[in-house]
This record gives C-alpha cells, sequence and structure tokens, in this order.
C-alpha cells in the first residue's frame, strides 16, 4: 500500500513533524516529493523530506537556511511510503496510478499540472521515477496524447537526483544528477568522464548536458555515500544543489499564482547551477546569495525563533525516544504478564490446591481468589515424606496395598 506523508513543524502532539495526505484523489498543490531508497523505513522516509526541504533552503532543524516556514509554504514537500514488499515496477506503477496520474489528469491545463511535480531522489531510488515516467507515457498515449505531446508534457517535471548510477538521460523530465565522482558505491561512465575533466581542467567539479534532457554535475568529494555528506556546509556542491531545488520549487509556485505556464528548461538550470556553482566563492556567500534572492511567498523565522524551535526539536527528539523506551518496556511487560499467566494455569491443573498456593505465594504471584490460606499446611513433598514412613513402619508393601487399595 502506498502512503504519502507532508513535512510540517514538529510538536508535543507530532514529535517526527510529517502528517499522512488521506485524500490524494483531491490533491491538487504543488510539490517536492522526496524519495529514498529504503521506503518502507520510516526513519529513511521521514528523513528524505526534512533534506528536500533543507535543499530548497527552508527552515529545519539543522539549519536555518532561507528561514522560510514550512507551515506556510505554498508548495508541499512529499515523501512515499510502500507497507509491503513488492518489486521495484509495482511499485512506480501504484505511484503512478494512485497519485501521478490522477495528479496530471486533475486539471484543465495538463502542462502547468505537470510542472507543480519536482521529484528529489536519492541513491537507487531514482530508479522509481524512471519507471514511473515509462508508466505515465503508456497512459498519456492510451489518452490520445501525441508522443511530441508527451514529451513537452513531462519535460515540466523537475527531476533532481543525487549520489545514483541510474540513467537519466533517456528521460523526458528536466532533470539533473548530482555526484561525487569518488563514490565508488555509484561510481560509471558518467563519473569517469566528471573526473578526467577535472583533471584536465585543473578544477574540482564539473558540469554538463547528457542524454534527452538532463544535466550531469560531478565533483571531487569525500567518496562516501550519504545524502547528508551532499549538504554539509563546507561541501563545494551544496550551492549548485540548493540552488537547482529553490529554482524548480519557485516555479512551481509561481506557475500555480498565475494563469499563463511559465515553463522550465534544461538551458535554464544549468544557467542556475552554472552561477552557483562553489567554485567562485565561498559556500556561504553564496547561499545567502541564494537566500536572498528566493521568493517563495512564505514568511521567514528570525534567528532568534529559530533557536527556540531548536530547542522544541530537541525536546521532541527525546519525546520520541521517551515513547520507544515506554513502548519497548510496557511490551517486555505484558510479555511477563503472559509468562505467568500460562505458568499460573499449569500449575493450577497440575497441582494440589496445597502446592497452587505455596508455589504462587513464594513466587509473588499470589491468586487473590482463593478464600483461605493454605499457607501453613503440609506441601506436597512432606506429605509422600510422611506416607512413606507411615508404610515403612508398618512394613506394607507398596505393590500389594495399591493393588488392594489398602
Amino acid at each position: 500500500m502506498l502512503q504519502i506523508f507532508k513535512k510540517c513543524e514538529k510538536s508535543v502532539n507530532n514529535p517526527y513533524g510529517v502528517k499522512e495526505i488521506k485524500d490524494l484523489a483531491n490533491y491538487d498543490r504543488p510539490f517536492l516529493l522526496c524519495i529514498s531508497s529504503q521506503d518502507q523505513i520510516d526513519k529513511s522516509v521521514f528523513g528524505i523530506i526534512k533534506e528536500g526541504a533543507r535543499a530548497a533552503r527552508v527552515r529545519t532543524s539543522d539549519e536555518l537556511a532561507g528561514g522560510f516556514k514550512i507551515d506556510e509554504m505554498p508548495i508541499d514537500f512529499l515523501g512515499i511510503k510502500y507497507t509491503y514488499s513488492n518489486i521495484k515496477d509495482k511499485k512506480s506503477n501504484s505511484l503512478v496510478d494512485d497519485f501521478l496520474y490522477p495528479f496530471l489528469k486533475n486539471g484543465d491545463d495538463i502542462y502547468k499540472q505537470a510542472r507543480k511535480i519536482n521529484i528529489f531522489a536519492y541513491c537507487n531510488a531514482a530508479n522509481v521515477y524512471v519507471q514511473a515516467e515509462k508508466r505515465l507515457k503508456e497512459l498519456l498515449l492510451n489518452d490520445g496524447y501525441l508522443e511530441g505531446e508527451i514529451k513537452e508534457i513531462l519535460s515540466q517535471i523537475g527531476l533532481i537526483t543525487i549520489a545514483s548510477e541510474i540513467d537519466i538521460s533517456k528521460t523526458y523530465a528536466t532533470s539533473i544528477l548530482f555526484k561525487d565522482a569518488n563514490d565508488r558505491e555509484v561510481h560509471d561512465r558518467n563519473s569517469k568522464i566528471a573526473s578526467d575533466r577535472m583533471i584536465t581542467n585543473n578544477r574540482e567539479s564539473y558540469f554538463g548536458k547528457i542524454g534527452n534532457n538532463s544535466l550531469f554535475f560531478g565533483y571531487n568529494g569525500t567518496g562516501e555515500h550519504e545524502l547528508k555528506e551532499y549538504l554539509k556546509d563546507d561541501n563545494l556542491v551544496k550551492p549548485s544543489l540548493c540552488s537547482a531545488v529553490s529554482y524548480l520549487v519557485e516555479n512551481s509556485i509561481l506557475n500555480n499564482m498565475v494563469d499563463e505556464l511559465i515553463p522550465i528548461k534544461r538551458d535554464l538550470l544549468l544557467r542556475r547551477v552554472r552561477l552557483f556553482n562553489g567554485e567562485f566563492e565561498d559556500n556561504k556567500g553564496l547561499l545567502d546569495n541564494i537566500d536572498l534572492h528566493l521568493n517563495y511567498y512564505a514568511h521567514r523565522y528570525s534567528i532568534e525563533e529559530h533557536e527556540l524551535l531548536c530547542k522544541l526539536d530537541k525536546v521532541c527528539k527525546k519525546l520520541v525516544s521517551t515513547q520507544r523506551f515506554l513502548e519497548s518496556e510496557t511490551k517486555e511487560l505484558e510479555s511477563e504478564k503472559e509468562k505467568n499467566r500460562i505458568l499460573i494455569t499449569g500449575i493450577k491443573e497440575k497441582c494440589s490446591d496445597v502446592a497452587f498456593e505455596q508455589i504462587v505465594t513464594a513466587n509473588g504471584m499470589w491468586n487473590n481468589e482463593r478464600k483461605e490460606s493454605l499457607r501453613n499446611l503440609p506441601t506436597d513433598r512432606e506429605v509422600r515424606e510422611e506416607y512413606e514412613r507411615l508404610i515403612e513402619e508398618k512394613g506394607i508393601s507398596r505393590t500389594r496395598s495399591w493393588y488392594y487399595g489398602k
């Protein structure tokens, strides 16, 4: 089953800062859909939504960035989660059939609807979109759209992929791949080209056009295969990544406010990446410049408000940790109760009343249903020992006494 979650501010009642969108059929807001390669794990799903918002320069617990208030943004930051095991093409079919295709067909202008869609995919999650686009093509062809029309429609979808070896060069979406050329987990032909060009030109990054409608940005990084590496303050890729994401987000917001289509194109995206390439200025200056010129038509937090919210975020994090601890303790307690119940039931069935009360009393499991105390009566062992003593005194054969009932 597909679930769509939306980023919001954390609170004591919502310590994760996400809420599920239940009514997908009537959903019609611009969005940045953040896709994790571990799309069945809450931590991964919620974490990449946060990183997507951060890349768009919206305030998160990690940094003030542009200071934009997530709850007042005219665009949503979404994530997808699957609650069952299935193969990748089923995931993409579910994403398309249950969400993307109905969304595209929801408005009067399918081109403007496509411009509301932005994808932020990490690692192999890029394949979810690649397969989803194939499915969208099939459905649009069945609707009677021509191949050229479909190409133009899907070119208005913005796609950002990070640390991936998935081939996006044949997609119709206007897309850009960011990759550390030293990341051996996803090293491919593009990585090799970037490495060679950087050596030849004595530069720390390389960017250019690939395929139908895509761009590639490669750089000399640490080689660590983690999304957070791309958003570290001292990483030269960060300004270009944030510039690309914020450009798509800002364009979607503007398109939702006017009647005519304001298209995105690969050359416009390339211009933004080139403008904020980290080789020419320090990262802080570039990021400040991005934040200064962004217009999301949303209020911004002050530094003081951000610091207070960071304290709240820490409280919420502790609350989540406490809740998990209590849930674990509760499960353990319930397990012990069940073990005791089974034990007491077994004792009650197999023992005499005297033995039953003596066992449960000694182990702190006193049965309140008992109306009189049998505590001072002899134990089963004492009764047996007394019986043995008596028959020894009288010289009675156990076999004979048992047989004749004496």
